[in-house]
Order: structure tokens, then sequence, then C-alpha cells
């Protein structure tokens, strides 16, 4: 600046300094308004609108694409350009840059003029910055990768793979009474070792639910493949199927033949399985014995229908040479170069070792040398079929489509066993109806046809779910209205009430015979309270009436008023619509004659520990609503210290009073609520009281 210039724009300043208002208090005045009222707008904005949480940041998500915030984003992308040895360019060298030239400006920019055009340095540097900040953050948002998905399969089929079937071989057989649970928990038997350690108590009850839930395409292998093939039978409608099921050798087609047929939970699952859609169907048939109910892949549908059609070495196979000794492995290449001239002891080896990963299919090797040298040293190989020659066009297509979808889970599988435990008992099987379970003078339609699941959409039906229907005798399912099921659960049976709507079961409302009223007391008990409490009342969803505990804290006028008006925080429902008042007092009495013996001394449970048997009930029974993140009545299940010293109304265990201890009252139901209010199972609940007066040892 000329020195004349700098003496007129000095002369100019003081002149207009003096017509001006001080900074003190005058304009900072004005700046303290200004930041109360954008503190204000914060602060009622984090009120009413809150941030934006995601979930809980969780170590091994391996999945989760983190990315910096908007505000951040040129910078990020800045980053891009100047990789490897480069990147302290961009991380340090330009931003300190731009900061330096923004810190320089009044000494760099000393023109009078104050008008953008007469200042064409500034203009051009501003703009630049606008510019490019504008353009890397766009550049970014463009650029940015889809979230990762990782396409990990059925995660049950994948644990019993990695820890059962090395063994076990693709099936288990479990004797009628077994607590597989307890087995797979603290082993004990042929060797086997206790997975409590490796396996949370939500995996072992996935494992054993996986091992005992009958699956319908095995169902019909054992059962009906020796006469049947599954596209005739798809054919059919569900109840033509059932009732061939139902009627074993009355049934016209089953006439002079001794069979011996599924029946229960079976039936249902294999009814299931054949009334599902084509690609389903398939999927079940050959692809769950290897990967369960979906398959881990990475890649397009049309990249995994190529796959399937051309099949090839996927897996690779372990190297048996160390495992088998050579007449095994004699055996087994004899078995996959000709069944039908194998010694007798090859299918037995071939179901042991390699039926997990070939199903029933047989690998097809050209000779003995080329069976043997795959087999002793494993890797890649054909293990997954050529299934481009197995089937045709159409099926391929609607194979691929359904194990394209189910990579990213399919909660309509779930839905189906949520569905079978809690509403198939008034619903029917199908969706079918009949009569009302609370109000045999009403019948209940059909859920399953097309009209039904066309008028009334996913939120209609998860209120119907959630909140119930008490008029019709239906207790609410949702766990805010005091049900058992979370949002997740009811989401699932929804899409699996939603899978019906393409191929309804059910067109019209079944013709329903009123059944008349039960009578004696044991008729009524096995026809509607051995559901949940067990053939011979030893307990299951609902609390055993053989333990003493029960009819201890329970008089004569309780159980008949819970009988009557049933728990609306459970899936009992008021039974006082269906049953008189002398079928309740009978019903009531015949509960009575289930009590165990008196028992004199405490039952002997053994040594009990918190890690091996108190943890694992706690985290499946209570850990739902009794967490850190959400602790019902303060107490929370998460941890020993927090199950021994937390609660509203004090610590739920008194290390002074043990048997006192408000833990004990609630498991008993005896002075407040039980708890769970669907009841547990009287081995869990000895387990529990014997660990609380043993001392409650955190060993």
């Amino acid at each position: 600046m000329k020195s004349q210039d700098k003496r007129d724009y000095l002369k100019r300043y003081k002149e207009q300094k003096k017509n001006g208002i001080p900074f003190w208090p005058n304009a900072l005045f004005k700046d303290a308004i200004v930041a109360l009222i954008v503190l204000i707008a914060l602060i009622v904005l984090s009120y009413f609108v809150g941030a934006e949480l995601d979930e809980r940041a969780n170590p091994s998500d391996d999945g989760f694409s983190p990315k910096p915030e908007w505000y951040f984003l040129f910078l990020f992308q800045l980053l891009k350009y100047f990789p490897g040895s480069l990147e302290f360019v961009g991380v340090l060298v330009l931003p300190s840059l731009a900061i330096a030239a923004l810190f320089l400006l009044p000494w760099l920019d000393r023109s009078e003029k104050r008008h953008i055009t007469k200042r064409p340095y500034v203009l051009v540097f501003s703009v630049f910055m606008i510019v490019g900040v504008v353009w890397l953050s766009l550049q970014s948002v463009l650029e940015e990768p889809a979230p990762t998905q990782l396409a990990t399969g059925d995660p049950v089929a994948s644990l019993y793979v990695e820890n059962c079937a090395g063994c076990h071989s693709e099936m288990i057989s479990v004797p009628e009474g077994t607590d597989l649970i307890a087995i797979i928990s603290q082993g004990g038997h042929a060797g086997m070792p206790a997975w409590n350690a490796d396996l949370s108590a939500d995996e072992i009850d996935a494992l054993a639910g996986f091992v005992l839930s009958p699956r319908g395409n095995q169902v019909f292998g054992s059962s009906c493949a020796d006469c049947h093939d599954a596209s005739g039978l798809a054919a059919s409608d569900p109840f033509t199927l059932r009732d061939a099921l139902d009627d074993g050798g009355d049934f016209e087609a089953h006439a002079d033949l001794e069979l011996e047929l599924p029946s229960g939970q079976e039936a249902t699952a294999l009814v299931n399985f054949l009334i599902a859609p084509d690609g389903h169907r398939l999927f079940a048939l050959n692809c769950s014995s290897c990967h369960g109910s979906a398959v881990p892949f990475d890649g397009t549908a049309e990249e995994l229908r190529e796959v399937i059609r051309t099949g090839g070495g996927h897996q690779d196979m372990p190297a048996m040479g160390g495992i088998l000794d050579e007449t095994q492995v004699s055996a087994l290449a004899s078995y996959s170069v000709d069944p039908a001239t194998a010694p007798s002891e090859a299918a037995g080896l071939f179901g042991q070792y390699c039926s997990i990963c070939h199903g029933d299919l047989v690998p097809q090797a050209a000779d003995l040398a080329a069976a043997t040298e795959v087999i002793v040293t494993g890797g890649a190989h054909e293990d997954m079929p050529v299934w481009g020659e197995i089937l045709t066009e159409e099926q391929l297509d609607a194979l691929a489509a359904y194990a394209f979808e189910s990579i990213e889970g399919s909660p309509a599988e779930e839905g189906r066993s949520l569905y079978a435990a809690n509403c198939s008992f008034c619903h029917g099987d199908f969706g079918e109806g009949g009569v009302n379970p609370a109000n045999p003078a009403i019948t209940l339609s059909p859920i399953s046809t097309a009209g039904y699941l066309g008028t009334r959409d996913d939120t209609t039906l998860r209120a119907i779910i959630n909140q119930g229907q008490p008029d019709f005798g239906m207790s609410p399912f949702g766990l805010t209205y005091g049900g058992p099921l979370g949002e997740d659960e009811v989401g699932s049976i929804v899409a699996f009430l939603r899978s019906w709507q393409a191929d309804p079961p059910v067109e019209l409302p079944p013709e329903v015979e009123q059944a008349p009223r039960l009578g004696d007391a044991d008729e009524v008990f096995t026809e509607f309270c051995s559901q949940c409490h067990g053939v011979e009342g030893e307990g299951g969803i609902g609390p055993s009436f053989q333990a003493n505990e029960f009819h201890d804290s329970r008089t004569d006028e309780e159980l008949f008023t819970s009988i009557d008006l049933g728990h609306a925080a459970t899936a009992m429902i008021a039974w006082g619509q269906v049953l008189t008042n002398d079928q309740i007092v009978d019903l009531v009495a015949f509960i009575r004659d289930l009590r165990g013996e008196p028992d004199e001394t405490p039952p002997v449970v053994g040594e009990v520990s918190f890690s091996g048997d108190v943890a694992p009930v706690l985290e499946a029974l209570c850990l739902a609503c009794h967490n850190d993140g959400g602790a019902i009545g303060g107490w929370s299940a998460s941890s020993y210290e927090s199950v021994i010293g937390s609660g509203d109304s004090g610590p739920a265990i008194d290390m002074a009073d043990l048997a006192g201890s408000t833990l004990i009252d609630r498991l008993l139901g005896t002075s407040g609520a039980l708890m769970p209010p669907q009841g547990m199972p009287q081995s869990d609940v000895d387990k529990l009281i014997a660990w609380i007066e043993a001392g409650a040892l955190d060993n």
C-alpha cells in the first residue's frame, strides 16, 4: 500500500470510528446474544431430535464399514491421491499450507479495496478452496464402497460342522429324554469334551436345537423316498399330505402296506418341506446336508449360479491318509469307483467320514488309483456335484435364486420354528384355523389364505402378534407387552406368514365339527395343559407340577384363579372361557395329585459352579431383560458381581441370609412375581438354589 493511500485510509478510519460503537461492551454483548441463541437451538435440537447413534461397537464384527463424518470426507478423500510413502503430503503438508495461508492472509492481502472484484488473488484462492472441498466430498460419496457383507452361511450349521461333525457325521440319533444341552455343556461320554468353555449358552442352545429339530428333507429321505419322488408329492395340498400321515394304513394309497410313518413335529417338517417353493425344496434336498440353511458365498447371483452349474472343488478336503489305515482307504476308494462291488464296511466309512460334505451323493472316481490319491492327499477336488448335468435350467434358476437369498439369512426359517412353538396350537400347522381353544363356540379363520395376507400389511401382522387379541383369547406375545418374543422374533414370524402368500396352503376355512366339552380332569389336562407342562406334569415351557416348591407356594384358590384368568405376561390364555368352574376345580385336584413325594431334605444337585452351571442358565433365561443396557428391576445377570449385588430393592442375594435371598423368592414365586414369567425348568431352579445356599461362590 502506498504511503498516501495509507494516510487516507487511517484518516477515514478515524472519522468513522468517532461515529461507531465501542467493542466493549456493545459489540461483545451482541456477539453474546447470538451465541446464546445458537446454544439454545443446540439444546432444543439435542433434546427433541437427538444424535443418531449406531449399534454399540463390536470388535468381532468384521462386516462393519467405518467412515468419517461428512465434514471430514474431503480430507480422507485427499489421502487417496497420496498413497504409501506420500501419505504425509496429504496428512500434514497440504493442510498445514492451507492453515498457514489463512494465518498469513492479513499480511499477504494489504489492499484497501473491499469489493470482491477488486481482490482477484483472494477471490481465486477462496474459489479454489471451496470448489476443492466440495469436489473432494462428492468424490468421497460417489466412490464409497458398499458396506462389507461377509457371507458366512448358516452359523448354526457351521458350528455343527466345526465342532461336532468330525465325530458324529451329519446326523446324531438322540435317545428320548436325553438332556442334550447338559451333554454338550459338560461332555462326559465317549471322550467328548465339555464345550461350555468354548461355546456360549446361546450357541449351545442353538446346537441342541439344530440336532433335535426334524429336517423335512431327512424325514422324506428316511420315510418316503423309496416310493415317492419329492416333486410329485409337492403337487399335493398340505391337508392331503397330513391325512396320509395321520391315517397310516387306512389311507387308500397306503392300504396293505406295513409303514412306520412320521408323526408330530417330524410330520409337520415333512409337509412343510414338500409344500415349500421349488428353490427351497431343491436346496433342502441337495445342499442343506453341507450348508445348513444358507451358503457361504461372496459374489453376484450370476456367479453363484455358475458355481452351482459347474460344481468342482470349492472346499479343501482333509488328507485322510493319516486318519485311516490302508484297508479303510482301499474300501473307500472302491466305494467311490463302484459302490455295488465295494467291501461291506465301505458304506459305513463313507457315512462316518465323507457324508458330512458329500451327503448321499458318492463322488465318482475314474479308477482305484485316482480315488486313493484323492482320499490320502486331500486338497481341493470335485466335492460339489456338477448340478448343471443333474438339474434342468428351470431348477438351476430356482435353486440359485433361493441359495442367493439365503446368504443374507432367511428370517422365515426362524419364523417357521417360532410359529410351531407359539402359534400352531390355535392356528394350525399351516394357518388353517379351526376351533378356538379359548372359546369352542368360535371358529378361527385361516391366516394363510391369499385374501387374509393380501389385506394385512406387515405392520398390522406385527401389531396383532405383539399386542394379542384378548377378545379371542390371544395373549400378547411381544416382549414390550409382557410376552416372550422380541421384535426380531416377531419379525421372523411375520416373514414366515408372508412366505405363504405366493402359494397359499389354504383357500377356504376348514369344515369344523364342534367338539364336545371335555369331561374328566385327566382329559382336560392332556388336551390343554400337557402342551406346556408336560404329559406327566414334569414341566417344560411352563413350571413343573411335580415340584414340591410349586405346590408349597400356591393355594388351591390361587391355582383356580391362574387357570381361570390366565397370565397376561405368558402364553397361557384364560381357560375360564373354555372350562366350567367344576372342571377347573377337578383340574386343580388333578394337578395336586401330580405332586411328588414331600422331600425331607433338599434335592441333591451335586457341586454347582457359577461359570459352568449358573451363568449359562441366567444367560439363556434372564439376560434378555436383565442386562447392563436395560436392567429391569435394577437387577442384571451379566456378571457375577451384578448377579450378587444389583437390584432396586437391595442385593438379589443376601449373603447374611442366603436362604431368604430375593433371587430365590423370585425363582419360586413365593411372595412376589414368578421369574421368568413362563417359569424355569425345575432342574435349573434346583441348580440356582443349591449354588446360593452353598455360599453363592464365584467358582
